[in-house]
């Protein structure tokens, strides 16, 4: 059976359907009562309430099977709520321009994203064209430690209703653990094999980059194979990066007028190789360093380095400028940006 992102974004999460104006009134007071089981104060819990309320009208006016979980999370000892707005829509073309938070033509993004962010202590975007959005917005107590935002960008070769390249984030109390993975070729093979790679990269979040893409290694001898890159962000005192990749995968950390781009091996994830191995690396992350990844659909000359206002924005919007400014038209693409 088919596997959906909206499956993978929500998990087993309760949900609430979103399909008119009364969905949008219970989320908002699902919103409350989750603040309030959390110990939240009045005024976050009126934060939950309209970033619920914001995502789920932007449900109703711009996707389809829009769903919606309200979820109480820790972050050590403190508590927060994360809302998990995910649909399965054409995705949001233009994420630059909805947080903006300003409508550019009728029947447009108007301010609801732009609001949904503004209220957010953090807030998550994961978009598909053609495929689905995924938004994760999250309010803490006042003293919680921040941490990074993520933003997924990707489209599917033309006339291709899915995407042979995918990523998945997961967090805990000081990780950020980030997949980014291209099966082989385009279309629904390659999604087959991609599709394959990340669910074993769910099943073994805890583990490590190497351990969790040897794991792929022989889970997908079945499927076309693929190439892939996961890292994992630590973000306590010590801020570290360790990354195994295989494959074309560029990943990069972002500075300033600077970037080091990491390296991989020639090798290919599920194949029947009589030698495989991954390269592993470990680096020191600065707090405003750019985590960058992308697909071979992006093209090797894409720099950030110069682009200092641009490395201002949200994660979203440098994916999106990512892929449209280097992304090539004949295969598909897909960008990760963590800051």
């Amino acid at each position: 059976m088919e596997a959906f992102l909206i499956d993978e974004w929500l998990g087993s999460a309760e949900t609430l359907p979103i399909h008119d104006e009364a969905s949008v009134s219970m989320a908002r007071q699902q919103a409350r009562l989750v603040a309030t089981a959390q110990q939240l104060g009045s005024v976050d819990a009126e934060r939950l309430a309209t970033i619920a309320s914001e995502l789920g009208h932007n449900q109703l006016k711009h996707a389809r099977r829009g769903q919606i979980a309200i979820l109480p999370i820790t972050r050590g000892s403190h508590r927060g709520v994360e809302i998990v707005a995910a649909d399965e829509g054409e995705g949001i073309p233009d994420p630059t321009r909805a947080l903006e938070g300003v409508p550019r033509v009728a029947g447009s993004m108007g301010v609801g994203l732009s609001t949904a962010h503004r209220m957010s202590d953090e807030i998550d975007f994961d978009v598909r064209l053609r495929e689905g959005t995924c938004i994760r917005a999250r309010v803490w107590e006042a003293d919680t430690p921040r941490r990074r935002h993520v933003g997924v960008f990707a489209r599917p070769y033309r006339d291709e209703p899915r995407s042979g390249d995918h990523a998945c984030v997961f967090r805990d109390d000081t990780r950020l653990l980030i997949g980014i993975c291209d099966g082989l070729g385009h279309g629904t093979e390659a999604r087959a094999a991609a599709g394959a790679a990340m669910r074993v990269f769910a099943r073994n979040r805890t583990a490590s980059p190497l351990a969790i893409i040897e794991e792929c290694h022989k889970a997908l001898g079945h499927t076309r194979g693929a190439v892939m890159a996961i890292a994992s962000l630590r973000e306590r005192e010590a801020s570290t990066m360790d990354l195994a990749a295989v494959g074309n995968i560029t990943v990069e950390l972002v500075h300033p007028r600077a970037a080091h781009r990491f390296g991989a091996t020639s090798f290919v994830v599920g194949a029947q190789q009589r030698t495989w191995r991954a390269n592993v690396e470990t680096a020191t992350l600065a707090r405003d360093d750019l985590f960058v990844a992308f697909t071979d659909g992006v093209t090797s000359r894409a720099s950030l380095s110069d682009e200092l206002m641009l490395q201002r924005e949200h994660p979203i919007v440098i994916a999106q400028y990512l892929v449209e400014h280097f992304g090539r038209e004949d295969d598909d693409v897909l960008a990760v940006v963590a800051k």
